[in-house]
């Protein structure tokens, strides 16, 4: 069997079981998918995720939301929730580069907006990790991805697109601003600041998301809380 058909069959093999889980519902404060290495070096704040989860029910006219994401600016972290009876489950996080320039939403800023948002788009399916997008069209060309803290100029939008749309005034410029969750070949920075903007992950793990997440699922892009209620 070639390389790369096995690779699809483990990533199908994962992704149908994350999907299993997902349909079967959630529990308080758990993260039933990661290893125990991971969540003793990490523990996430539940309090914190879901005081913002609230925020997304608010919004919504207190209607059903199941699946969300929620990105925490204090942590440099992206989670995939859930939610039975409100009470928050996480299924995977991630970590992210949000802006280096802060939080905020006027154009041309290249901060990263805050607050409740949804998949408005996804582009890239099917593509090979690594490519490089523009205009959210394939190049045909593969970035090097560096794993250490290689820092250069330009800034690529690699393996897929997940574009946002602002769902409240504070942030209805970000559709238009072409706010994405995309990979990066900066894998190495990840956890600290360092986009234009958007919200940066490694290629298997944008990959993994986008074939966990639909268009219309709401994200939450929470600022650190070293911003004040008046900074954007």
């Amino acid at each position: 069997m070639k390389k790369h058909s096995v690779y699809r069959l483990v990533a199908f093999i994962y992704l149908a079981l994350l999907f299993l889980f997902l349909l079967s519902g959630c529990k308080k404060g758990t993260v039933e998918n990661m290893s125990e290495a991971t969540v003793k070096a990490y523990q996430p704040n539940i309090e914190r995720l879901s005081r913002h989860y609230q925020e997304i029910i608010d919004i919504n006219g207190d209607a059903v939301v199941d699946t969300a994401i929620l990105i925490d600016g204090n942590d440099n972290k992206l989670f995939l929730v859930c939610s039975k009876d409100r009470q928050l489950k996480i299924i995977a996080f991630y970590d992210i580069s949000a802006s280096k320039y802060g939080y905020g939403s006027e154009r041309g800023s290249n901060q990263t907006p805050w607050g409740i948002h949804e998949i408005a788009g996804k582009y890239g399916d099917g593509e090979v990790p690594g490519m490089s997008f523009y205009d959210r069209k394939p190049t045909g060309e593969i970035a090097t991805i560096y794993t250490d803290t290689t820092n250069v100029e330009i800034d690529p939008v690699t393996s897929r697109i997940i574009w946002l749309n602002g769902l409240e005034d504070l942030n209805r410029t970000s559709y238009w601003r072409f706010i994405y969750i995309h990979g990066t070949h900066e894998e190495g920075l990840l956890g600290t600041p360092q986009s234009k903007g958007c919200i940066r992950m490694r290629n298997r793990e944008i990959i993994e998301l986008f074939d966990l997440t639909d268009t219309g699922m709401v994200v939450n892009i929470i600022r650190p809380e070293s911003y004040s209620e008046t900074e954007e």
